[in-house]
């Protein structure tokens, strides 16, 4: 038997150490096998927003101009239209220079400065917006979740089946299939599958978003490829990224590599089966994206009963079943934030066109870029903002045999694109809409010769001679002086604008615009402007005012409290019928503001051609009403200077085209409470600028300027203001 001693405290050490490496290890695997979970989990997350595996990284073999436009397959006489939307590809995104596919693509083709997209600036609206050419006001498709008891009880989300009836407006592929009966393919566009027009696309397979984007181009590519007699002439296609991205706020970056990829392995399919200068490719997006910072609930703000609240970064209200009024809802919230607007449809700036239909909501609450209307511990990132938010805006590159090379077309809003489809489908000026015909001639091969069409405007019946009737008791004045002014001077028959309505009446330098329903209120002042540091009159001096008797042999009866709507401050601009009484509210938060900018304009550049009036839109659709009417429901005005020299200035018109700036205003005349007595005086002016080509429809006129050619006159009439001169 042996005598080995045993040390008991050993082995106790012994046994320890070997259980601590042992629960080493196990811990050690166990976080190999935790943080490979997560590089999987991450992997396949990844895998999941970009609807792709192990994309190929991009080549660029398809790369280059050589052969541009030169289509060697034949059955291709005519170019099929692609359209192709990455949804939330914001104009940001460009800076990064990650994608430089579309970089490629523009070298070779086309590109937008910007594009704007219409309000709000969501998926739904826009998308609907880009294929009918109509503001979501007018298309009925007015936010990613819709409200219309007529149709559905409650807040309805336009992804759904249930969301077909309100799908209202012509999209280009009923257009096209309609007048043309050739066939149309679709791929997962909004409202192809519940359009009502009764031509719906001969494919349009269910949304799938797990579909590979690799089988994504599989699919355009076969379709492409079908015998002449079977293939789409127009295919519409839609891609959800980079806005899961975006609006996580995480892997973007990566997101766009996967855009660039695709867009490669598309271009290369489309190179290697020799379509790529058969096919005319358009890619598009319908918004940016904006970093959140800010959530407000509503619901602890208003009492919500009988309200329907639809939430996102613009919040809106209906009055559902309730007996409050608008303005007694909208009281409980406007001004209670700072930097929250809450518009009505009666007082929503014209050009976000959101007051025509009552889909809108009664309603509409904004907050400042990065404030949201909801809690989402997930949502870092959102759109739907104005698009006067630079990260709301988005992108269009192009090409194709119909597009002109490496040209880039000024800034847009996404309503022109119908007429640009249309023309490239070879049905231009079909299908009504709110863009402008023509708006893209400048980047097409060979587009139209257009010409201006222009009318005169017929001179107001007159007497024939020209003197001042006084219409105050104001003294110092030399009448004398003015009546020679009148009777002397060159008067304006070239004038730029045109109305089957109205007539004019000449005060040399200036014109008068009146309806020829002498009842009617609606009229219009064009004023020449020059600075002079000798001006002894304010724009704000109402005592003198008089009317010309080559057109009048009597006064206009006139309140003491009406006031001037012109611009000038000289004699010459205090036409006794160019006055109204306008609410104190409006000279107030209006009249004040814009008539102190108008000075320091003029001050600043020198000379400005102004055009100020009064114009009726009651039914708030943006198109001036045919009825008689005693009452303004609009005052508008558009200042036009020249920063280089000018030729003329009524009409206005520069040495360079370039040198012309344009700026316009719409404002509702209103006598009561408005978001407006919480904002100050530049954001209110800023907020309520337009287009020209909007003044043109509420005041029922056309503005031209003769000298301009038809491209220009149109880039002039739709130029979109996103900050004030």
């Amino acid at each position: 038997m042996s005598n080995r001693v045993v040390d008991v405290n050993s082995k106790k050490t012994g046994t320890s150490w070997k259980k601590k490496l042992m629960k080493i290890v196990i811990w050690s695997l166990a976080m190999l096998s935790f943080i490979a979970g997560l590089v999987l989990l991450g992997l396949v997350a990844a895998a999941t927003i970009s609807g792709s595996k192990n994309l190929p990284t991009a080549e660029y073999k398809w790369a280059g101009c050589e052969n541009l436009g030169k289509c060697q397959i034949d059955g291709f006489s005519t170019p099929p239209l692609v359209i192709l939307s990455f949804d939330g590809f914001a104009k940001e995104y460009l800076e990064r220079r990650i994608v430089k596919s579309l970089e490629l693509i523009a070298e070779c083709g086309v590109k937008a400065d910007r594009v704007y997209p219409s309000f709000p600036s969501k998926t739904f609206p826009n998308h609907y917006t880009m294929v009918t050419g109509l503001y979501p006001e007018s298309h009925g498709i007015t936010d990613n979740y819709v409200f219309d008891p007529n149709l559905y009880p409650e807040l309805l989300a336009m992804r759904k089946h249930e969301a077909k009836e309100f799908y209202q407006a012509e999209p280009i592929w009923s257009a096209y299939k309609r007048l043309t009966g050739n066939r149309v393919h679709c791929l997962f566009w909004v409202g192809c599958y519940y359009n009502i027009t009764g031509y719906m696309p001969d494919v349009s397979p269910d949304y799938n978003q797990e579909l590979p984007l690799k089988e994504r181009i599989d699919t355009l590519i076969g379709w492409l490829k079908l015998p002449e007699t079977e293939r789409p002439a127009l295919i519409t296609a839609y891609l959800h990224e980079p806005d899961q991205a975006g609006h996580m706020q995480k892997n973007v970056n990566q997101e766009l590599e996967e855009v660039n990829n695709y867009i490669d392995i598309l271009m290369k399919a489309l190179h290697d089966e020799n379509l790529l200068e058969c096919v005319n490719l358009v890619i598009v997006s319908d918004h940016g994206m904006q970093a959140l910072n800010n959530s407000i609930e509503v619901e602890t703000i208003v009492n919500m009963d009988g309200l329907v609240l639809s939430k996102g970064v613009v919040a809106r209200i209906h009055l559902n079943e309730t007996d409050r009024s608008i303005d007694e809802v909208a009281g409980e919230i406007r001004c209670k934030i700072d930097g929250v607007k809450v518009n009505t449809i009666n007082d929503i700036p014209l050009r976000k066109h959101y007051s025509k239909s009552k889909r809108v909501g009664d309603i509409i609450i904004e907050g400042k870029p990065g404030t949201s209307f909801y809690k989402s511990e997930t949502n870092l990132g959102d759109h739907g903002y104005d698009y006067h938010n630079e990260n709301m805006h988005t992108v269009m590159f192009a090409r194709g045999p119909s597009f002109l090379q490496n040209v880039t077309v000024p800034s847009f809003q996404n309503v022109q694109y119908m007429n640009l489809w249309l023309y490239l489908l070879g049905l231009e000026g079909t299908v009504d809409n709110n863009g402008t015909i023509g708006f893209f001639d400048s980047i097409l091969k060979n587009p139209p010769i257009r010409e201006n069409k222009w009318d005169s405007m017929e001179e107001c019946l007159n007497f024939g001679s020209a003197e001042v009737l006084q219409c105050d008791k104001a003294e110092g004045h030399d009448l004398k002086k003015l009546s020679l002014h009148l009777e002397n001077c060159k008067e304006h028959q070239n004038l730029p604008i045109y109305s089957k309505n109205n007539c004019f009446q000449s005060y040399c330098e200036n014109s008068l615009i009146i309806h020829k329903n002498r009842q009617d209120v609606r009229k219009g002042v064009i004023e020449s402007l020059t600075f002079s540091f000798s001006r002894n009159q304010s724009v704000f001096e109402n005592s003198f005012s008089f009317v010309n008797t080559k057109y009048s042999i009597e006064c206009p009866k006139l309140d003491t409290k009406d006031n001037f709507f012109t611009a000038g401050s000289e004699a010459i601009s205090k036409l006794a019928n160019a006055q109204y009484k306008f609410p104190s509210s409006f000279m107030k938060n209006i009249w004040v503001p814009l008539s102190i900018k108008t000075d320091e304009y003029l001050k600043h550049y020198g000379k400005l051609f102004v055009l100020s009036g009064l114009a009726v839109d009651r039914n708030l659709d943006g198109i001036a009403d045919d009825e008689e009417s005693k009452e303004p429901t609009h005052f508008y005005r558009i200042l036009i200077t020249c920063t280089g020299n000018w030729l003329s200035t009524n009409p206005p018109l520069c040495k360079k085209y370039s040198d012309t700036k344009a700026l316009a205003f719409v404002f509702p005349i209103l006598n009561k409470k408005t978001t407006m007595d919480c904002m100050d005086s530049d954001a209110i002016l800023l907020d309520y600028t337009s287009t020209i080509e909007d003044v043109e429809n509420i005041a029922s006129f056309q503005f031209q300027i003769g000298a301009l050619s038809h491209q220009q006159n149109v880039y002039l009439r739709r130029n979109i203001t996103t900050s004030l001169w």
